[in-house]
């Protein structure tokens, strides 16, 4: 197994071509965030992007697009911002994981979106997550059947209710699952940073950020067959009540960062919004949303799937990956206690 590393800027035709080959080989793969175009774009915004190239038999058996931060740490494409991670790969590839940090460079490869069953990761995990999806492959009322099944058999009857409700008193209400209003986008990205100082703190507003704010900049004007970025959109008459900005490849759309007008809160218009990318997505082929990680109660009540994922690190030596874990295990502990809760209730009032 020969192991080599290029800068992602590096990356030409033909390895993009085999790229594509790779993915084939597990449904996971169908998530834009694997797509060459995604890593391409992150980039532009990055200098710190690199590819490793693994090689077995004369044949590019995977790749893996990273962040090389410093000489001793490097992490997945992507960041924080990156729902998906991991090589992409040939089935049952076994990567000798300490080749592969010295190729990369590094002595600890952090990973929290890690999709379980890709390569020998899990192995190296401290915490294990899901990433609940919408299954659309049969259609949308073969998914609203499912719904009522195994969730709740009034949700869709619920926000069908609110839409009249809603419609009523601040006008008819128009959605649009691709919009290219830029007004829109500007509004979205608003909502969202208010949100994020709301609920986080000002240090956590991510959209303050130069790269991501490139990142998804750019994304928003890619266009192609298997990827692009999708603005959707809610209006009650002339407002815009609520909006979402992910992205998509032939198959999957990534649900990223929806927003709605708290003013409009009693009529659940996220759920609206939601519900209503469900229909209008798979009208046009695509066959699941999925919602990313976390436990969110609307992805609970709209989920009728979800990709197992892990959180860890390989490190060389192994020390360094154990020691991060000790460290993982203790914030957890005390986010869990009484001080946790205090401190985060402080931090939230700026009190």
């Amino acid at each position: 197994m020969k192991f080599s590393l290029i800068k992602a800027n590096e990356l030409d035709a033909s390895l993009t071509t085999q790229w594509a080959a790779l993915r084939k080989h597990d449904l996971v793969y169908e998530s834009p965030y694997y797509a060459p175009v995604f890593s391409t774009i992150v980039a532009q915004a990055r200098a710190d992007a690199r590819i490793l190239l693994c090689e077995d038999a004369g044949e590019i058996a995977a790749i893996l697009p990273f962040h090389a931060l410093g000489k001793f740490r490097a992490i997945s494409i992507g960041d924080f911002l990156a729902d998906y991670q991991g090589p992409i790969s040939r089935p049952g590839l076994d990567m000798p994981f300490g080749e592969m940090l010295a190729a990369m460079q590094c002595r600890h490869f952090g990973f929290n979106h890690m999709p379980v069953g890709l390569g020998k990761f899990q192995q190296y995990a401290w915490v294990h997550s899901q990433s609940h999806i919408l299954d659309l492959a049969a259609g949308f009322d073969a998914y609203a059947q499912r719904l009522a099944e195994q969730r709740d058999a009034s949700l869709l009857k619920k926000v069908a209710t609110n839409e009249r409700k809603l419609s009523k008193k601040h006008g008819e209400l128009r959605f649009e699952l691709q919009s290219g209003s830029h007004a829109d986008y500007l509004a979205l990205l608003a909502g969202k940073s208010e949100q994020f100082q709301r609920t986080v703190g000002a240090e956590h507003d991510i959209f303050k950020r130069d790269w991501v704010r490139q990142v998804v900049d750019e994304i928003r004007l890619s266009n192609s067959p298997d990827f692009a970025g999708m603005l959707s959109t809610l209006h009650a008459g002339d407002a815009l009540i609520a909006a979402h900005f992910g992205m998509r490849s032939d198959k999957v759309l990534h649900y990223w960062f929806p927003w709605y007008d708290t003013a409009f809160a009693e009529f659940s218009p996220g759920l609206i919004l939601l519900a209503q990318s469900a229909r209008h997505a798979a009208q046009i082929g695509i066959q699941s949303i999925d919602l990313g990680r976390g436990d969110q109660a609307y992805k609970l009540r709209f989920a009728t799937g979800a990709h197992q994922l892990c959180e860890g690190a390989i490190s060389s030596p192994s020390i360094l990956g154990k020691m991060q874990a000790g460290v993982y295990q203790a914030k957890q502990v005390l986010k869990a206690s009484s001080l946790g809760q205090y401190l985060r209730k402080l931090r939230q009032t700026g009190k």
